[in-house]
């Protein structure tokens, strides 16, 4: 203390730096208070997402397997729509196709054969697919030519018997013809001896005759008459040959149409067994050529090697759709999803890219899932959204390539809130929790 120091002067040099202290202090709460209750912090719901394409990938199957024959591709090459990618080998299918093919095209030309002769034609008309498959195949030219040489015989051997019953009526007819002038001979002589006799009668009524002679004459009129009876007794057995050749020749023909009607039944249910066995082999055949079903790159591909085997239903492969929107696909949490709606903006960072050179990109939600999912892995449950980023800001990247399965940070925007209201809420939400009965 110096003279001239007053006790009260004394008093505040030694409070003057607490006084200081305490004010800078409550300077500084005010401020700090001040800040946190005007400033305004943007809120955000933090998620994980993974970048895919608006159409998913592609896996590249097929039902049946096989045996790899060829090899178009390898990872990273880019494909068309349509485009083969593997063809398997065909040799089993194609063998087995030749023998249904076979029996098949053989069982159209039978076909044909028989409607002809059911319907009494001269001419077989074949099928238009057996005569294409004819053009190309010498096996099925050698069946019709088969079917063309069954039905001439088949016409020459009717022919035949049509002719040789024509023969037998021919020869009946000219027995009938003779039977008919012996009838008529007969019948002349008949008559003549009728009047011979009258006259002998009556010579012998005046006695100018012989007893003995008409006797004679009626002996011989009697086997006259009986000769007549004889004749036309085999002139109905002749018509009556005639008529049983005539209905012989109507069954013949009857028989033959019967026969075709019956043949006709029996290969139609083959044919149309052979026509479903033909098509699914025709449509496997097709199947071989495992073609891309959209244009894309290949990737994840698992077959290098000829003659390899492929289980069926294996994936071979997969195929990124090219020139289609990327969409990020988030996993909400349970707790926060009452802060995430449809059209809501969000802010995404690439964790694959430099934090320091890489900017957010900004695009909305455009689908929230209406229930829940669980991780069969974790079995934790959450909620799907998927986010599409604006075009725009694309171009952002510049050069840097997004492809599908790459990692996002995504940030769903929420209302502004107070700092203040960021830190109260955690006491707020333990008191809250804390004062409720059991």
């Amino acid at each position: 203390m110096t003279p001239q120091q007053t006790p009260l002067e004394n008093d505040w040099s030694a409070r003057r730096p607490l006084t200081i202290g305490i004010s800078a202090l409550i300077i500084l709460v005010l401020g700090i208070g001040c800040w946190s209750y005007f400033t305004q912090i943007s809120g955000a719901v933090i998620a994980q997402g993974v970048i895919q394409v608006e159409a998913n990938r592609q896996v590249i199957q097929h039902p049946k397997g096989g045996v790899v024959g060829v090899i178009n591709v390898k990872d990273g090459d880019n494909v068309e729509q349509g485009d083969i990618l593997l063809r398997l080998d065909d040799s089993y299918i194609k063998a087995e196709l030749s023998i249904i093919e076979s029996q098949y095209f053989e069982l159209l030309a039978r076909q044909d054969r028989l409607e002809t002769e059911r319907d009494a034609l001269t001419k077989i008309v074949f099928n238009p697919a057996v005569i294409s498959k004819a053009q190309e195949d010498a096996d099925v030219k050698s069946l019709l030519e088969g079917q063309r040489n069954l039905f001439n015989a088949r016409v020459i051997s009717m022919h035949d018997q049509e002719n040789q019953i024509s023969e037998q009526k021919s020869q009946i007819a000219n027995q009938i013809l003779g039977i008919d002038a012996q009838l008529a001979a007969s019948r002349t002589q008949s008559q003549l001896i009728e009047e011979e006799r009258t006259d002998t009668q009556a010579l012998l009524d005046k006695g100018l005759a012989q007893a003995s002679r008409v006797l004679a004459l009626r002996r011989e009129e009697a086997r006259i008459n009986g000769q007549v009876g004889s004749l036309q007794a085999d002139l109905g057995r002749l018509n009556a040959n005639i008529n049983t050749l005539n209905i012989n020749l109507l069954q013949l023909k009857n028989t033959r149409r019967e026969e075709a009607i019956q043949s006709l039944r029996d290969i139609g249910f083959r044919v149309l067994e052979l026509s479903e066995r033909r098509a699914s082999l025709m449509q496997q055949l097709n199947r071989l050529d495992i073609r891309a079903p959209m244009a894309g790159t290949i990737y994840g591909n698992r077959i290098f090697a000829l003659q390899s085997v492929v289980q069926p239903a294996e994936a071979m492969m997969y195929v990124i759709p090219q020139n289609l929107p990327l969409l990020v696909l988030a996993n909400i949490d349970t707790i926060h999803i009452d802060q995430v709606y449809v059209g809501q903006e969000v802010a995404l960072r690439f964790a694959a890219f430099s934090q320091r050179s890489t900017p957010e990109i900004l695009g909305k939600v455009i689908t929230l899932s209406a229930d829940v999912f669980t991780d069969e892995v974790t079995g934790q449950k959450f909620y799907q959204a998927v986010l599409m980023p604006n075009p725009d800001e694309l171009k952002k990247l510049g050069g840097l390539e997004l492809i599908p399965g790459m990692p996002v940070d995504v940030f769903l925007k929420t209302n502004d809130r107070s700092a203040l209201a960021y830190f109260v809420k955690p006491v707020t939400d333990y008191f809250t929790r804390s004062f409720r009965e059991d």
